[in-house]
């Protein structure tokens, strides 16, 4: 998968978005993106993968070479498929140890091509490699106060390394310096401005910027790099919008509880809703958890509430 990064216009100026990386920039031209006509399902992966059933797969992650990574929730571990989807290697099991897992959630390719995951049950942020093998972990923790974090949801870096980490339980993001030291807090709880409810899913912008899905308020938030209010994208026709991404033109937005996908365009634009049943599948989404774009127009679904992933191909209108 090449390096995409697009340049689009909003109320907050000229931005870049990044999906993935090698280094070759793509720039998209300002016209209006064509809008989505159906979402169709092209492949299950469901049943044994490797050594277990798929149990209720949540947070993805794709590397710069197109391998995707799976948090196979349900089983406590993490699972790598090749470009085509085939699976190839897994790590993990239920545990305190280091690098095992207890109900881990969100997932990101840091710079250095390491797997970061949200590992909730232990409260902790797990680092691994390419090849699955554990590499440290960065507590979410503190003893002196217990109340300080909750448990990690949805991560997301930026060029030097800090670890943005939404902290659903007590509405706000927790920001890590690139050593794992705790740095500052972003939000409080509320609505409007900056302030937050149940975030979940992140995802950084190449100009440093951050997008939250700031799910208990029905809204997207846009934060600048170093924390501050920038903009919202009112989502109040949603009912949870739990993740999201961008595919070089478009924002999908995977609306959690009653399982539909929305498509945006740049200005906050609701394009197209699919779901919870979608053409070429007869079973309706259940609680779906994350979503991925990959190239050539596909999205990748982790469909929770069924322990399985949805390869989709999106069908656009014609100009």
């Amino acid at each position: 998968m090449s390096l995409r990064s697009f340049t689009f216009i909003t109320g907050l100026g000229l931005l870049l978005l990044s999906c993935g990386g090698t280094g070759v920039r793509d720039v998209a031209d300002e016209t209006p993106a064509a809008a989505p006509v159906l979402v169709v399902v092209e492949d299950v992966i469901s049943g044994t993968v490797l050594k277990n059933n798929l149990k209720n797969p949540h947070g993805l992650a794709v590397d710069y070479r197109g391998n995707i990574y799976v948090v196979d929730a349900g089983n406590n571990r993490l699972i790598r498929f090749s470009e085509d989807l085939t699976p190839d290697r897994e790590f993990g099991g239920y545990g305190a140890e280091p690098g095992l897992l207890d109900r881990p959630t969100f997932a990101v390719i840091d710079n250095g091509l390491n797997l970061l995951v949200s590992d909730e049950g232990n409260r902790r942020i797990s680092r691994y490699n390419a090849q699955l093998n554990f590499v440290d972990e960065v507590s979410f923790y503190d003893e002196g106060d217990m109340l300080k974090f909750g448990q990690p949801s949805g991560l997301a870096l930026n060029e030097y390394g800090e670890t943005w980490v939404a902290d659903r339980d007590n509405n706000r993001i927790a920001v890590f310096s690139n050593v794992g030291r705790f740095d500052r807090f972003i939000g409080d709880i509320g609505y409007g401005g900056g302030r937050l409810s149940q975030p979940e899913k992140i995802i950084r912008l190449l100009t440093g910027d951050f997008v939250v899905c700031d799910a208990g308020n029905k809204r997207l938030v846009v934060y600048d790099s170093y924390g501050n209010f920038s903009m919202d994208i009112d989502l109040s026709e949603l009912d949870y919008p739990k993740a999201i991404t961008f595919d070089g033109s478009r924002l999908w937005v995977l609306d959690h509880k009653p399982g539909r996908i929305v498509c945006l365009d740049l200005k906050g634009n609701i394009l197209n809703q699919a779901g919870p049943i979608l053409p070429g599948d007869g079973t309706a989404l259940r609680q779906p958890s994350d979503i991925v774009a990959l190239p050539p127009d596909r999205l990748l679904i982790s469909d929770s509430g069924n322990s399985r992933l949805l390869l989709c191909r999106v069908v656009f209108e014609e100009r």
